[in-house]
Order: structure tokens, then C-alpha cells, then sequence
């Protein structure tokens, strides 16, 4: 939903709400807008599944033309008992590191901690066909002009192959509460955790937000 990466991307000011803020105006070209000051940076991640049993051979080359994107910062996935980060990519075979990689506590609160261990010493690789199907795709945007860039891009390499009647996601425009996920359900089941409550909604302070 653009309108709700939008609205992520706008900083609320001191003593605002989320909720309070004016709605991202609509136009034909919404990336010549001014950037404002309190823009901030958002993390936009997307569960998709690639296929039923096993990762569908179709999705090989979509994956590695995410992977091959400026703006995106890998794929959370894995392979049967094993979850993995996958970076990049080589021919026909997915490079990964474990997110499970023991390290020794370091102390973040000095200025001269170790960067080091927050690397995996060794990056592995594993065949595009082991690759689980369930997974999340990781996106970086900057700023709304960002998002504008990343969204025109995305919907190039989104369009349907031959053998594949639907995209892994689609942009829509608007906001997800434009879209009442709850109309028809019953008082139990409007307490599932993806029917979207603004009562329920928070408002970070930090650098950057995870939608």
C-alpha cells in the first residue's frame, strides 16, 4: 500500500501522532516533491511464497534480479530445518550466511567496539533449488522519491511470466485501511493479528521503521 509507505517515510513532528499527520498529497508526479527534513528511512519487507512443495524454477531469475537490485538488502529465507540470509547470487547458486552464527557479546556501548563479528567468517552456497520457497524480500528506501524509484523498477520485473498467471506482489495505491479487511467477520475473528486497528497502531521515533 503506497500511501502507507508514504506516511512512514514522513517523520511525525514533536507532539504529533501518526494519526494526525495530513494525508501524502496525490499527483501525477509525486517525485518532484520537496523532500522534507523529517524524512526518515524505511525498511519495507514482503513475505511471498515462490512456488508449493519447492521454489517454483520459474522465480530463479526474478530472485536473482531482486538480489541484483541496489535497494535490496537480501532475502530472508532458508532451505528444510535451516534458515538462511541470502546476499547474492552466483550462475545458479544462492550466496547465504547463517544468521545463527555464535558470536561473543560485544559492548556497543563504547566507540571503538569490534565491527568484525558482525560478519559471518564464511558465506556459503546453496542451488537456487533448495531454496525453501517461503521467504521475505528486503527493501532499503531513502525517502519517498526513493520508494517512487524502487516501486517504477519493482513493477518492470513484477509482470507475469507465460507460465505464471500472477506477479510474487503487487503495488497498490492507497492505504490498507481503504481496503477493510475486516467487513463481514465475526467479533472473534476481527481480533486476528492482520486485521488493521488504529487504536492498536505506534508511532516510532527512530531512524527508520519496518513496514
Amino acid at each position: 500500500y503506497s500511501v502507507d509507505v508514504m506516511d512512514c517515510h514522513k517523520a511525525p513532528r514533536a507532539g504529533e501522532s501518526s494519526e494526525e499527520r495530513p494525508p501524502v498529497a496525490q499527483n501525477s508526479q509525486p517525485s518532484s516533491a520537496p523532500t522534507l527534513p523529517e524524512n526518515r528511512a524505511v525498511i519495507i519487507l514482503i513475505p511471498v511464497r515462490l512456488g508449493g512443495e519447492r521454489t517454483n524454477p520459474e522465480y530463479f531469475e526474478f530472485a536473482k534480479s531482486i538480489l541484483s537490485l541496489e535497494y535490496c538488502i537480501g532475502i530472508i529465507g532458508g532451505k528444510p530445518k535451516q534458515a538462511c540470509y541470502f546476499v547474492g547470487f552466483q550462475d545458479d547458486n544462492l550466496i547465504y550466511m547463517d544468521p545463527h552464527y555464535c558470536q561473543s557479546f560485544v559492548n556497543i556501548s563504547t566507540s571503538d567496539f569490534p565491527l568484525q563479528s558482525y560478519h559471518c567468517p564464511s558465506p556459503k552456497k546453496m542451488p537456487f533449488s533448495k531454496m525453501d520457497p517461503s521467504c521475505t524480500i528486503g527493501f532499503y528506501s531513502k525517502s519517498v522519491e526513493d520508494y517512487e524509484k524502487i516501486k517504477e523498477e519493482l513493477s518492470k520485473l513484477l509482470q507475469p511470466s507465460p507460465k505464471e498467471k500472477y506477479p510474487a506482489f503487487t503495488f497498490v495505491q492507497g492505504r490498507s485501511a481503504d481496503y477493510d479487511l475486516s467487513a463481514g467477520l465475526n467479533a472473534e475473528k476481527r481480533e486476528w493479528p492482520f486485521i488493521r486497528d488504529a487504536r492498536r497502531c505506534v508511532t516510532t521515533a527512530g531512524d527508520f521503521v519496518l513496514l
